[in-house]
């Protein structure tokens, strides 16, 4: 399925039964990402997924891009599906475009599973995104695995040498242009005492061993936000939700079934 969004197709998928929940992937990837995850959550939920403008069957228009458009786009295609509230989870570029939409939107919002992402983006950081968007849009993606090793801890490197291959397969195949934009979208941005505002209940899942973004961001983001739990998965790097895909259903079922039960009783 496909939405109109400012002049944007944005497309999108939906399966399952229950609250609504939305999922966002990350930089470079596709709705299909959460492949792993789906069947489960689609058990408890109706489970919306899409690909972000630039990403997989979206279009690609040229940037800037930003996370106040990404949270646009969002809103749109929430529109488009007819939903007026639902769970938000977002890995990594997912976790920073969830947080976005939830401080602009936030009555759409009912709860927020952020994985594997931080509040804000230091000087440093921003300087190696910056390059790393300029490299992309000079020579394109390297076919080296060095890049995806990154993303995983150092014990399910040496186990799955093909899910390396495939995730450097798969990200080599984005349009450069429309992963620099992105990058650098995600490059240069700070609202860590905006997340002060933010009522939505939230689950903050992070892994411990994650070279990409470190844990401290997701403890500086515990620490501001007014309900949140954050739970530290030992033994995994960033892409948590292929990595430990069975901890992310576990605990974001349990956490979900929480909020849910709440809003429920409160109504009674």
């Amino acid at each position: 399925m496909d939405a109109i969004v400012d002049g944007v197709r944005l497309h999108y998928t939906q399966e399952g039964q229950g609250s609504d929940l939305f999922l966002v992937h990350g930089l470079g990837g596709t709705l299909h990402d959460w492949d792993a995850c789906v069947p489960e959550l689609a058990r408890h939920h109706r489970v919306t997924r899409w690909d972000a403008r630039g990403f997989g069957q979206s279009e690609k228009p040229a940037g800037p891009y930003s996370p106040q458009l990404f949270a646009r786009d969002l809103a749109g295609v929430f529109r488009a599906c007819g939903l007026t509230r639902a769970h938000v989870a977002g890995i990594s570029m997912g976790g920073v475009i969830a947080q976005r939409f939830a401080l602009d939107f936030p009555d759409l919002v009912e709860g927020l599973v952020l994985v594997s992402t931080s509040s804000e983006v230091g000087a440093q950081a921003h300087a190696a995104w910056e390059k790393t968007a300029t490299i992309i849009e000079e020579r394109g993606f390297s076919i080296s695995t060095a890049a995806a090793q990154r993303a995983f801890s150092p014990g399910f490197v040496q186990s799955r040498p093909d899910l390396l291959q495939e995730m450097t397969e798969r990200t080599a195949r984005n349009d450069p242009h429309a992963y620099a934009a992105a990058a650098r979208a995600i490059g240069n941005y700070n609202w860590t005492e905006d997340l002060r505002r933010l009522q939505a209940p939230t689950l903050i899942l992070q892994g411990r061993e994650d070279a990409l973004t470190p844990p401290g961001g997701s403890i500086k983001m515990s620490r501001v936000l007014p309900h949140a739990r954050l739970l530290m998965v030992p033994d995994c790097g960033h892409a948590l939700t292929q990595e430990k895909p069975d901890v992310f259903v576990s605990t974001t079922l349990a956490f979900l079934a929480g909020v849910d039960f709440c809003r429920a009783s409160a109504t009674v």
